[in-house]
């Protein structure tokens, strides 16, 4: 069922939506030749904004709205870090095995630098989402461990989503009399993270990484030059915003 879910959301978001909507023009085209070519100008122009800076930015810039922490930290009452995983690198040769990907090792070495700040204990939270042989929250111990000498207090080892990281880990810090957090997760998908755990009964401290939305100026013709790496950014963003809209429907 996951693999099904992971393919239909793979065809509402960039590139596949466009190769889709090109497919669909030039069937159409058959019957309907003004339709068809309206399906497929709409795909190569669809494409083209989403792989613009100018279209990406303001995509992301709806979705981080939420401030750093600031360099000095001044508590509120956390009580506990959770950093919620962000994929794993399955198979990687160079570790013999599966170990965490580029997105999770970001949030890692913040939280490494958030525990140094604030002494607070780790809760790491992530499943086997392909009911792989280890959870992501046990490759994530092991790296914060093992390569930023962190300890992990907790592991959540159940979620498939972000709407189980909050309930799990909830359930996990209530047991121990913990219900304020600071919340580790990129700054794209803080929006979603804060509204499943302040749904699941926490208070919570954003604290967001890996900003796309803002950035060092840029040649104003740039922002109008579509690459690749705005079209994920773009897609990210995509899949974001489809998942507020399912959270709401869904909870």
């Amino acid at each position: 069922m996951s693999v099904l879910i992971k393919a239909f959301k793979a065809l509402l978001l960039p590139p596949a939506l466009n190769l889709v909507m090109a497919f669909a023009g030039i069937v159409t085209l058959i019957w309907q030749r003004r339709l068809g070519l309206t399906l497929l100008l709409l795909s190569l122009f669809s494409l083209y904004l989403f792989s613009i800076p100018a279209v990406s930015h303001l995509l992301l810039s709806g979705l981080e709205g939420y401030s750093p922490l600031p360099e000095r930290i001044v508590s509120q009452g956390e009580k506990a870090i959770v950093v919620l995983a962000g994929g794993r690198h399955a198979g990687a040769p160079e570790y013999s095995g599966d170990t965490v990907n580029a997105w999770t090792l970001e949030r890692l070495r913040y939280a490494a630098v958030l525990a140094s700040k604030t002494r607070l204990p780790v809760l790491v939270s992530g499943g086997r989402i392909h009911d792989e042989a280890q959870s992501e929250a046990r490759l994530m111990k092991q790296v914060l461990e093992q390569s930023f000498h962190v300890s992990v207090r907790w592991e959540e080892t159940n979620s498939r989503n972000t709407a189980e990281n909050a309930q799990y880990s909830a359930d996990i810090l209530r047991s121990q009399g913990i219900d304020n957090i600071y919340l580790l997760t990129h700054a794209v998908h803080m929006k979603r993270a804060l509204w499943a755990f302040e749904r699941a009964g926490l208070k919570v401290t954003p604290a967001p990484i890996g900003f796309t939305a803002t950035g060092p100026g840029r040649n104003p013709l740039e922002e109008w030059v579509p690459d690749a790496w705005t079209l994920a950014y773009s897609s990210f963003a995509l899949h974001e915003y489809l998942g507020l809209v399912w959270y709401r429907l869904r909870y």
